[in-house]
């Protein structure tokens, strides 16, 4: 125990107590010091397991060590420019690539296989070990009696080259085995017994858990016979008459007249159906005003319009974004998808009437910019 100024006050409390004693009882022999020096506190020291729970410390080096089976981390500092003390990172070093410390590092998530090889051994982590609560105690037995059994189970390359603990594992549970083999092959001999009287015989054929086949025979009596007729066959169902073959039907030329488009887009493939050109039309507008022309000129003739629709299969998608027009003098830009109207700002002012005449602003704001930039 340190000598601390608190330990010497504590024992020179003690003399003092103790001579007081003596005072008062009439004593003045000397008293034995060392019977008076303080008792370190007992402290309890913490399990390796409660110390494998604790949270990571960034002071200290990041590797993961093993102690009675669990993983804690290393109480070293880290050297300057690492995450390892040196002793870690002198074996860090000396690996390959890919590879890491034999036990990870405590920082991340633990491994079941050692990291330092590319093919490492199992680590036998406490809280994983199987437990070995009532099962028979194999401690005992030597490594070469244990094998001996194993062979005369299973073939000798399933157990080649294991460790002592993996043998120990393999061997008793090849021991369960045998014992629930033989109670399921008791029980099976069991129901072997053959039951005698009079009537008739019918011989099983059985099979136990080491492979062996036995006849098992079955007397009945003529009263627990019953006798059956076989179900007699279904009818066939008839075959269901063929139905007659549909007509084709012949396509129907539609010769109502053809609804006004929305947009330019929609305008632009109505023209190139009607073959109809567009060259020199700006904004919807335009348009409208092309498309009613030619509706009146379609009245006028005598023409059939049949086929007009046959090549709509054919039309190429407009790639063009926005068509430019001007009205009372005043440039717009108009989506030829949506029909919406914007202006060089690409700011959105508003949409075509239904007579397609004039515009309805989106705000009065941009109606009276569009009054002041007017002819």
């Amino acid at each position: 125990m340190k000598l601390t100024q608190a330990v010497v006050d504590q024992w020179l409390e003690s003399a003092w107590r103790d001579g007081y004693a003596k005072g008062v009882d009439g004593r003045d022999d000397l008293p034995d010091f060392a019977s008076l020096k303080p008792e370190p506190p007992k402290t309890e020291k913490s399990s390796f397991e409660e110390i494998s729970k604790l949270p990571f410390k960034p002071d200290k080096c990041c590797a993961r060590i093993l102690k009675d089976g669990w993983g804690i981390q290393c109480t070293r500092s880290f050297m300057d420019g690492c995450v390892f003390c040196k002793t870690h990172q002198k074996k860090f070093d000396g690996l390959e690539e890919g590879l890491d410390v034999p036990f990870g590092r405590f920082n991340e998530e633990r491994p079941t296989h050692s990291k330092d090889k590319k093919e490492g051994n199992k680590i036998a982590w406490a809280d994983t070990k199987p437990s070995k609560k009532g099962k028979a105690p194999s401690k005992s037995l030597k490594v070469g009696e244990m094998r001996d059994f194993l062979s005369t189970r299973i073939p000798n390359e399933n157990f080649k080259g294991l460790k002592k603990a993996d043998i120990r594992d393999l061997y008793e549970k090849e021991k369960e085995k045998m014992a629930s083999d033989s109670s399921s092959s008791s029980s099976d001999e069991e129901s072997s017994e053959k039951e005698s009287s009079d009537g008739n015989v019918s011989v099983i054929n059985y099979s136990n858990s080491s492979g062996e086949n036995y006849e098992v025979e079955i007397h009945h009596h003529p009263s627990d016979i019953t006798s059956f007729e076989p179900e007699p066959e279904p009818e066939p169902e008839p075959e269901p008459e063929p139905e007659p073959e549909p007509e084709p039907e012949t396509e129907a030329v539609d010769s109502s007249p053809v609804d006004s488009p929305n947009t330019i887009s929609e305008y632009k493939a109505l023209f190139k159906k009607l073959n109809i050109d567009p060259e020199g039309l700006k904004g919807k507008r335009d348009y409208k005003l092309k498309h009613e022309e030619y509706l009146k000129e379609l009245e006028d003739q005598t023409e059939s319009l049949s086929g007009s629709d046959s090549d709509s299969d054919d039309l190429e998608e407009d790639k063009s974004n926005y068509q430019a027009f001007d009205l009372d003098g005043v440039e717009y830009l108009e989506d030829e998808d949506t029909g919406k109207i914007y202006n060089p700002k690409h700011q959105y002012v508003g949409v075509w009437n239904d007579d397609g005449d004039d515009i309805v602003w989106s705000s009065d704001e941009f109606k009276e910019q569009h009054e002041t930039q007017r002819d």
